[in-house]
């Protein structure tokens, strides 16, 4: 898992295997830590006679395994399920098991496809941009089960991802899918502004005219995109690529300046924002 986990608790000699996740969980510590960074990941697969055994004849937890016998034959919701599971031996601290449960518990009774839009959305978030590429590309992979809406978003939110690494024409091309899927407005502006940072005059004045963009918003995304790109952080950003494209001798500074000024316009300019479910 990457990290050391103190275990308190009985070890099992044979693992729960996570399949989602390609996991061995040997401890109710481990389980509990996988669960509360991956809650996005649980379903009500864990709500299983195999993972009651495991727990009841792998760990010694009897009286857990027959309170999660009652809540499964009772068809508890999945995150009063996990909350007993995390209550069972103390790794994380009550806010945390009520953060974890209430985020399973929002995701629950949603579809497949938008249990994995979140996540690539919470990756996003976290700037984790390339884990969120693959994420929506892995959606997307089976579009054709997908609602046309929920492609169009999802595909929304892979453009703003590219956006923010600055690869504009990959941008480009997600924005027109999600707008021909969603019509959201804000998927219209992304993709034009997108078009402006690529600075294609002809590219986007053919997106004008295909989508019937009036005049009056024209002008104002040009006057936005023309304003960031005279900035300070703008200019500051092209002369450390020319830096570190010409000087290797400070090379470990010259990228460490090349990260702060590109999280600083990332942070500080962000014309697209990703959609949410």
């Amino acid at each position: 898992m990457g990290e050391l986990i103190y275990c308190k608790n009985s070890i099992a000699k044979a693992p729960y295997y996570i399949e989602d996740a390609g996991l061995n969980i040997y401890s109710l510590e481990e389980l509990s830590y996988y669960i509360f960074n991956n809650p996005y990941l649980i379903d009500s697969s864990i709500m299983s006679k195999d993972f009651i055994q495991w727990l009841d004849f792998e760990l010694g937890e009897t009286e857990a395994a027959s309170q999660l016998t009652e809540l499964k034959d009772g068809n508890a919701p999945l995150h009063l399920f996990a909350g007993r599971v995390l209550n069972s031996c103390g790794y994380l601290s009550k806010s945390e098991i009520k953060q974890t449960m209430e985020t399973i518990a929002e995701i629950e009774n949603k579809s497949e496809a938008e249990c994995k839009k979140i996540r690539g959305d919470r990756l996003f978030d976290k700037g984790k941009l390339v884990d969120a590429i693959y994420e929506y590309e892995n959606i997307l992979s089976n579009e054709k089960e997908l609602s046309e809406f929920l492609v169009g978003d999802i595909y929304h939110n892979l453009g703003c991802a590219y956006a923010k690494l600055f690869f504009f024409e990959q941008a480009i091309s997600c924005f027109d899918l999600a707008y021909e899927k969603n019509k959201r407005k804000d998927s219209l502006k992304s993709l034009l502004y997108a078009l402006r940072c690529s600075r294609n005059e002809s590219q986007f004045e053919s997106y004008v005219l295909k989508y019937h963009v009036s005049d009056e918003e024209k002008e104002q995304i040009k006057a936005e995109v023309t304003t960031l790109s005279g900035s300070d952080e703008i200019k500051s950003f092209g002369t450390y690529l020319d830096e570190l494209a010409g000087n290797t001798s400070s090379e470990s500074q010259l990228e460490l300046k090349f990260t702060d000024i590109l999280n600083d316009i990332q942070k500080n300019y962000n014309f697209m924002s990703k959609t949410t479910i």
